[in-house]
């Protein structure tokens, strides 16, 4: 299996196209919530490797503000096509 992902219109290949494929029409189909990722145990397993998390001095709260930002933003656009 050949993952992609759209980006401005165009698919960007992640990794390599199979020689056997070339000249072939593909179908692409976007992954869903049942679509298992083979690797997600191991990235999980990387990520706990790591340990927690660790914020830089003031970054929460840049962070937060980020997140009501985008929450003031979202509920505007959802008002005016509420109208």
């Amino acid at each position: 299996m050949v993952q992609a992902r759209i980006c401005k219109g165009r698919v960007e290949v992640e990794g390599s196209i199979p020689a056997a494929w070339e000249g072939q029409v593909v179908k692409i189909v976007p992954l869903t919530p049942d679509d298992p990722l083979p690797d997600l145990e191991a990235r999980l397993a990387a990520l706990h490797v790591m340990g927690p998390m660790e914020f830089e001095p003031g970054e929460w709260d840049r962070i937060r503000e980020s997140l009501r930002e985008m929450d003031r933003v979202s509920r505007e656009a959802s008002a005016r096509v509420g109208r």
